[in-house]
């Protein structure tokens, strides 16, 4: 059952990273009214007719449909098996409320005129959808060999560090989300200047995408800065440090890829790659988010029958 289980968090966690990319690749190829305004079907129909547009947003809802189920299904799976642990009654929910939330975010769109802050919003749920399935693949992964790492706490400054990062990140990731939806890719030519300057003439959509690389250049010094700090927990935490260096490899990745966003006026392909890696540096800390919260008590990582006597209760908790 744990197997089954294992392999079914995989493939659920590929297939959310897939719902992210091909939600990124409808937003960057204009395809959000390929199936006109009618939801759940395509252009009122099971199977619609196929234009290039049709095509990606019918893909994206097939995709989106198939992971509901793998979704449901691992939440059922990981609550049976786990369900007495905290991490699991946190995660399982999140994921069923911020898919069906998605679902709802998109549906959304697709009847009614969106402002562009909730266009962007849309893609943060995706972004917590995704983290929630990948914390849950990895504490299955987990709990039964490297989980007790969690025992050796890290310094309660790193962990507030860890924590503020990761929401300064979330609103880092709002923000392009913002300059995307508002059609203020192209306001700032070139990278790393914008428009020939390294301070451009702020007016509009110039303000919003300059804002953005200033907030993205910000949130690359801070982890560097994480980096730093893990280092010196490498003895005691060493997988504090490897995720702080993957998150450091995913946000270079990441400027990369925007720079060739900018390089090549919204090439679909780089824009596309950017909202992926994007999703897995804000989910590498999501991961160090959990990383650095104690596990719980023995008694509660102990799963127990209700009517247990009262010696089986101190052989299980030592006391």
């Amino acid at each position: 059952m744990k197997r089954v289980i294992k392999g079914l968090a995989l493939v659920t966690t590929a297939g959310m990273l897939l719902v992210l990319v091909a939600g990124a690749t409808v937003t960057n190829t204009g395809s959000e009214h390929g199936c006109g305004k009618s939801w759940p079907l395509c252009q009122g129909k099971f199977i619609p007719q196929f234009a290039f547009s049709t095509a990606i947003e019918y893909v994206h809802r097939v995709d989106a449909g198939l992971e509901t189920v793998l979704i449901l299904a691992l939440a059922a799976g990981a609550w049976y098996l786990y369900g007495y642990r905290r991490e699991i009654r946190i995660l399982a929910p999140l994921m069923v409320s911020f898919l069906f939330l998605q679902a709802g975010l998109g549906a959304w769109a697709v009847m009614e005129p969106q402002a562009t802050a909730v266009l962007a919003l849309h893609f943060g749920v995706s972004l917590i959808a995704f983290a929630s399935v990948l914390l849950t693949t990895l504490f299955l992964f987990d709990v039964e060999r490297s989980d007790s790492l969690r025992d050796r706490l890290p310094p309660v400054a790193f962990r507030r560090y860890v924590l503020a990062l990761t929401a300064f990140t979330y609103a880092v990731v709002y923000s392009g989300a913002y300059v995307r939806h508002s059609e203020a890719d192209e306001a700032c030519s070139g990278w790393p200047l914008c428009n020939g300057r390294i301070i451009p003439v702020l007016h509009d959509k110039v303000t919003s995408n300059f804002g953005h690389r200033l907030l993205a250049a910000a949130l690359t010094v801070a982890i560097i800065v994480l980096v730093l700090l893990a280092y010196r927990l490498r003895a005691n935490r060493p997988d504090l440090y490897v995720a702080s260096v993957a998150t450091l490899l995913l946000v270079v990745l990441q400027a990369l890829a925007g720079a060739v966003v900018a390089w090549t006026r919204v090439d679909v392909f780089a824009a596309v790659a950017h909202a992926g890696i994007v999703g897995l540096m804000f989910a590498s800390l999501c991961v160090l988010c959990l990383r650095i919260l104690p596990r719980p008590a023995v008694r509660e990582r102990t799963r127990r029958v209700t009517s247990m006597s009262p010696a089986a209760d101190v052989a299980t908790t030592g006391r």
